[in-house]
């Protein structure tokens, strides 16, 4: 009983050591709080505009975005266009879903949706366009149900899913270039 006691305690110190090797090595966790380029203090982010039909989905990404940038900035961002250094301006361009795979009834299981906008980072002050890319596209995996019988409507959970990983998405182009 002892020996086994014995080989469980060695056999924790060592993958304990083992993930101790990786910070004697000098890696270490990059933390995802960062700084907005072109020394930007605070953000604006005002609804984006909706070029398409669907039904209030620039209020959705919007409010994704906010979020994204609020968790991963160190200026505080607002609603408002004013009173602040910089916006970022969007504009929701295309949104399209493509049947990706279908179940047994001939009924699609899973789509692939895209969600193409036109987005620019504005510094105030003096009008300079500090990121801006007019094509940024994402595409986002939604899968239903694949039974007809069981179906109901999820598309209110993709689409706040969607607008989630897209926010992630831009959040992490603008503050990683």
């Amino acid at each position: 009983m002892q020996s086994r006691t014995l080989r469980s305690i060695a056999r924790t110190l060592f993958f304990l050591c083992l993930l101790g090797l990786p910070a004697a090595c000098g890696y270490r966790v990059v933390s995802s709080v960062q700084n907005l380029p072109g020394g930007v203090r605070s953000l604006g982010i005002p609804t984006f505009k909706n070029e398409t039909r669907e039904y209030q989905v620039e209020q959705r990404i919007t409010a994704a975005v906010l979020k994204e940038f609020m968790l991963r900035t160190r200026v505080p961002v607002s609603s408002k266009s004013s009173g602040v250094d910089a916006v970022l301006l969007g504009e929701v361009r295309n949104v399209s879903s493509n049947p990706e795979a279908f179940g047994t009834d001939a009924f699609a299981s899973a789509f692939l949706v895209t969600v193409q906008m036109s987005v620019k980072l504005v510094r105030l002050k003096d009008g300079v366009v500090i990121w801006e890319n007019p094509d940024f596209t994402f595409h986002g995996r939604y899968v239903l149900t694949t039974k007809v019988t069981e179906f109901f409507s999820e598309e209110n959970a993709a689409v706040e899913r969607l607008a989630a990983e897209f926010a992630t998405s831009l959040a992490s182009t603008i503050l990683t270039r």
